[in-house]
Order: C-alpha cells, then sequence, then structure tokens
C-alpha cells in the first residue's frame, strides 16, 4: 500500500474560511419536501428539473480540491487563470510590481487602467497578499459583458501563490495568476468590487451561480443552470441560505450511513458553503466520531488495511483490493438534512470518493486523501470542495437558497 503525502492537501486546508478562512436516500426520521419528485429505485432520473429562472452561460474550470479551481478572466487586455471563491470577495491578481509572486502571467495596467491610489490587503488561515487598487475593465471569458470595478493587482505576497504544488501530487500544471471572489459583497476587502455584485448590477445576468468540482476540473455556471450541460441525474434539494457574511445553511442532522449515532444542529454551529476549502471540515468532536466509526467498519479495514488516524493527515494511500466504485458500494455513506426551502426536511448522500475519500490519479495509481479534516474553528463546518464531488452545487442568491443535485458531468 503506497502512501505518498498530498503536499496540496495541507496547502488546501490551509484556504479554510478564505477571506478571513449524489442527492440520495434519506437519513432515517427525514422527511421530504411536499412535491418533490418520486424516483423508483435503481430508475434513471431524467427531470422536472427546479432550476432557477436565467439563462446559463456556462465555462470550464481547471484544478482540483488540492490547491482550488479556476476560470479564465480577462482584467484589462490580458487573461489570466483565477480561482473562484465562494469564501471570499475581492478580485486579486498578480501585478508586474509583484517580485516574489512566482506565477506565469502578471497584469500590467493599461491605458484604461486607474489607480486609486489606495492598497489593500487580504490574509487568509495560511498566506496573504497586499496591493494596489486599480480600476479596469473585468470579464469572465464566456461571458459577452465585461465590467468596470476596483481589484487588487498584488506588490507582495507570503504562501498565498503556490506555483509548483499542481493536482495529482504535481503531475498535472496548475498555478492560478489570482483569485475571484464569488462569496457575498461583505466579504470584500477594503477599496475592492465584488465581481457578482458588479455583474448582476449590470443586468447581464440573474444573481445565479453554480458549480461542478471534479477531480480535476469542472464547470462554473453563471446566470442560471443548464440541467442537460450538467447532465443531472437526480431531482433538486434546496435549503435557504442563511444571513451570515458567508453562504452559511443550517445543517440539522448528520451521521455516518447505518451507524446509531446522529449529530443535531447544535453540533455543527454555523455551517459555510466554500469552493475555496478544499475539505469537509467538521468540529473536532464530530470529526473524531464519524472518523473512528469509517475506520473501524470492515470494509476499510480490508480496503486499506486496517489503516487508523489516517483522517485529517497529508498521507495519501492507494486501495489494492477496490476500485472507486467499490470503496463506494462497500463502505458507509455520510447523510446530512437541512432545512427544505419549501418546508420539511431535505437529505444530502455523499459517497465516500465524493466527500472523505477524495481520489487523485498519478501515474497511473489512484489515491485517495482525507477529505475530512477538523475545522480549525469549533463553531463552525465548512461544506468545502470535497463535499462537492458528484454533485452540481447552486448558490441561488436571488432566492435566497441553495441547491444540490447528482450529477453524471464528472468522469468516474
Amino acid at each position: 500500500m503506497t502512501s505518498p503525502t498530498n503536499a496540496t492537501a495541507f496547502a488546501a486546508l490551509a484556504s479554510v474560511l478564505l477571506g478571513a478562512a449524489s442527492c440520495g436516500s434519506s437519513p432515517a426520521g427525514a422527511a421530504a419536501d411536499a412535491g418533490d419528485p418520486v424516483v423508483e429505485a435503481g430508475a434513471p432520473y431524467d427531470g422536472p428539473f427546479d432550476v432557477p429562472d436565467g439563462q446559463a452561460v456556462t465555462v470550464p474550470l481547471s484544478g482540483c480540491a488540492g490547491p482550488g479551481y479556476a476560470a479564465t478572466f480577462a482584467v484589462g487586455s490580458q487573461k489570466f487563470q483565477l480561482t473562484v471563491d465562494t469564501g471570499s470577495g475581492t478580485l486579486a491578481v498578480a501585478s508586474n510590481a509583484c517580485t516574489n509572486c512566482g506565477v506565469a502571467s502578471v497584469y500590467s495596467p493599461g491605458a484604461a487602467a486607474k489607480d486609486q491610489n489606495e492598497t489593500t490587503s487580504d490574509t487568509y488561515l495560511a498566506g496573504s497578499w497586499s496591493g494596489e487598487v486599480y480600476s479596469d475593465s473585468v470579464k469572465l471569458v464566456g461571458l459577452d459583458k465585461s465590467v468596470k470595478m476596483d481589484f487588487a493587482a498584488i506588490d507582495s505576497q507570503s504562501g498565498f501563490f503556490l506555483a509548483d504544488a499542481g493536482c495529482a501530487f504535481g503531475s498535472r500544471p496548475f498555478a492560478p495568476q489570482g483569485i475571484v471572489g464569488f462569496g457575498p459583497p461583505g466579504l470584500s476587502t477594503q477599496g475592492t468590487d465584488p465581481f457578482l455584485t458588479k455583474l448582476t448590477a449590470s443586468g447581464a445576468v440573474a444573481d445565479v451561480f453554480a458549480v461542478e468540482l471534479c477531480a480535476w476540473g469542472g464547470q462554473l455556471m453563471v446566470g442560471g443552470v443548464d440541467p442537460a450541460k450538467a447532465k443531472l441525474n437526480g431531482p433538486l434539494i434546496y435549503t435557504p441560505l442563511m444571513s451570515t457574511s458567508y453562504y452559511s445553511v443550517k445543517l440539522t442532522e448528520a451521521r455516518v450511513s447505518g451507524d446509531s449515532t446522529l449529530f443535531g444542529a447544535s453540533d455543527f454551529g454555523t455551517t459555510v458553503v466554500d469552493t475555496g476549502t478544499s475539505v469537509l471540515a467538521l468540529p473536532p468532536n464530530v470529526f473524531d466520531a464519524m472518523t473512528k466509526t469509517i475506520e473501524g467498519t470492515t470494509a476499510f479495514k480490508t480496503a486499506f488495511d486496517g489503516k487508523t488516524g489516517w483522517f485529517g493527515t497529508t498521507q495519501c494511500f492507494t486501495s489494492p483490493s477496490s476500485s472507486s466504485a467499490e470503496l463506494d458500494a462497500e463502505l458507509p455513506a455520510l447523510e446530512f438534512s437541512f432545512p427544505g426551502a419549501a418546508g420539511g426536511t431535505v437529505s444530502l448522500t455523499l459517497k465516500a470518493t465524493e466527500s472523505y475519500l477524495p481520489p487523485s490519479t498519478d501515474g497511473g495509481k489512484t489515491y485517495y486523501c482525507s477529505g475530512m479534516w477538523p475545522s480549525p474553528d469549533p463553531g463552525k463546518t465548512i461544506l468545502g470542495a470535497a463535499a462537492m464531488l458528484g454533485h452540481l452545487v447552486i448558490f441561488d442568491v436571488a432566492d435566497g437558497k441553495l441547491g444540490f443535485a447528482s450529477q453524471a458531468y464528472c468522469p468516474p
């Protein structure tokens, strides 16, 4: 059983609380929303899909659950790969004044750019940057509309750019030149504008976006949701977005499938949905109980030779006896319950390799890393990228709700 260190796993966990920081079977006792479609077990699902109003513009994402997922943006006359982060609110790109950014492309202000004569900065759990505020045109490549906005041109950084991290243990290059905050406006740093707020205020798109994150790459939808492009294969469930500074929801119950231990709302604190966090981060007591339950199953012991104390570390292992599909069939899933946006309770089931054992392939071998970590804040739960694998996640800000739907877009 090989055990390389996932050098990017901790770096990605360090993005927890950036900026500061298979919809399926229901847990026991969960009731379906009134009017939810009933899906016959084993039957394919091809609609209806309760998607938000608005036409979707769909663009590809590169990256992985380690260093993050990036889309292509035009800033001024130049193009950059920017990490899409729902846990922060500022667009920041490496500038030509940065002597230690170490990225391939840097922003050079053109004639249309305006120096706002103001500096701004942001500090993350690991890494920070500071820079000059500029005003210039910004465009998501694939969308016709550009917006004029204030953003940060990074001239100094520490631990923010991980140019040599890549994906698949560094074998797949991935080195974004900055970040774009897709979080609520209140997360923007002093002097900068939130991109989505400027975009929706222009009337170009509705205040809706969605992400599909895969082991490598994915896609971003802005302004609406296209079920066909998303390759949805299950009904949508919605839960209300809470009134906090982050995109947060109320997690009311959770358990490891088949286990009698049930955690309630008071165990989770604030539950943040954050693409900029690589893992499912749980309060320490919940993390300890869930991981011990998983490691104690016969299937886990068999698949990983009795390995214990692995979760919450950067060690990754192969499973000589099981493929990813077999692991999902043999290992327990995670079952989460939320209040339904239309009343009642909705549930979300996360398979093993789409939550606590995200896979990474290198040299023809598939390695499994810890997708579940103890939260650095005992009062906060973070549904990060590892908990989004296998689903389309819809941020319907216009209607104040968050949606999940099982998808077949990501390759197995």
